[in-house]
């Protein structure tokens, strides 16, 4: 006999890519993920999945039941918010966004849903933002952040919520004066520090130094924003980052703005959601509450620092 909990575990082994990964997400052992899928096969009399050694890939028979499957679990999660309508906000919400905005941005936000909200249960994963844009588009979550150029894309739902303007910094006596003309066609002796290959602001800046024939010595892959900051403060190289990152060093002369010849792309912070999602109450007023908070995102103080 079917039960809605099969379809899940069968949505879960696709997004995971396997029955592993799957009953590690769905705390189950992966013999009960087995046995979910062998009694919708049973059901069906046909298998779903081939298993190509470690791989899996869906039948035909396993395509057609993904499409009803997500069409009957969009259906269940509206019946199991209907209770939420009269009475206290229930459920789950899946939020990824990039390190820069969950830091730097988001923080008063999730105070306030989660005093509001307390029977909410919060997802919330950090990633690259073309990675938060995949989990959104693959269904891993239900609202994601980015810092990109202004979206247009018809099958999403995009809030522009503020300009975010990108600088370079190095520490307070970085050799690097100015990255102007003086530079072109030129070996850096400094090293550049980045982030994740992934990451819109890198692949912009390294753009930017492409064009100009500038080559950094070396480049050094840094985890996280912080461990950057903290090696460009020491001095081990000059870095590209949102401003909202850096605010604080600044103020506190712990790092300095490298003035550059040129400008780059606009990029701004968006929130974003796709057309067809169910925006279940949850959803909603975590929505309404970022954008009420993101009207106060300013940088006005800061515009003398600007480059």
């Amino acid at each position: 006999m079917m039960e809605i909990r099969h379809f899940i575990t069968f949505k879960k082994i696709i997004e995971c890519g396997s029955f592993t990964h799957a009953a590690e997400q769905l705390g189950y052992t992966q013999s009960t993920v087995t046995s979910h899928i062998q009694a919708l096969e049973d059901h069906l009399g046909s298998p779903l999945f081939d298993r190509l050694g470690r791989k899996i890939r869906l039948t035909e028979t396993g395509s057609r039941l993904l499409q009803y499957s997500q069409e009957m679990l969009k259906t269940y999660e509206k019946i199991e918010n209907m209770a939420n309508e009269t009475g206290e906000l229930k459920g789950e919400l899946r939020i990824a966004a990039p390190e820069s905005l969950t830091v730097y941005r988001l923080e008063p936000v999730l105070r306030e849903y989660r005093k509001r909200f307390p029977h909410v249960s919060i997802r919330l994963s950090n990633a690259t933002c073309g990675a938060n844009k995949r989990a959104l588009l693959s269904g891993d979550a239900d609202v994601a952040f980015l810092i990109v150029p202004e979206l247009q894309e018809s099958d999403l739902v995009v809030h522009p919520l503020a300009e975010e303007p990108i600088v370079v910094i190095g520490s307070p006596d970085h050799p690097i004066t100015a990255l102007d003309s003086r530079y072109h066609n030129r070996t850096l002796e400094e090293c550049l520090i980045a982030n994740e290959r992934d990451c819109s602001y890198r692949t912009m800046f390294e753009e930017y130094l492409r064009d100009r024939h500038i080559t950094p010595s070396h480049i050094m892959e840094l985890w996280s924003i912080e461990a950057m900051k903290r090696c460009v403060a020491s001095g081990l190289g000059f870095a590209c980052l949102p401003l909202l990152a850096v605010m604080e060093e600044l103020r506190d002369h712990k790092l300095r703005l490298i003035p550059f010849e040129g400008s780059f792309r606009k990029v701004f912070s968006q929130m974003i959601y796709h057309k067809n999602k169910w925006l279940s109450p949850a959803l909603t007023a975590f929505i309404e509450i970022t954008l009420r908070h993101a009207k106060d995102w300013s940088y006005e103080e800061f515009t003398g620092l600007k480059p």
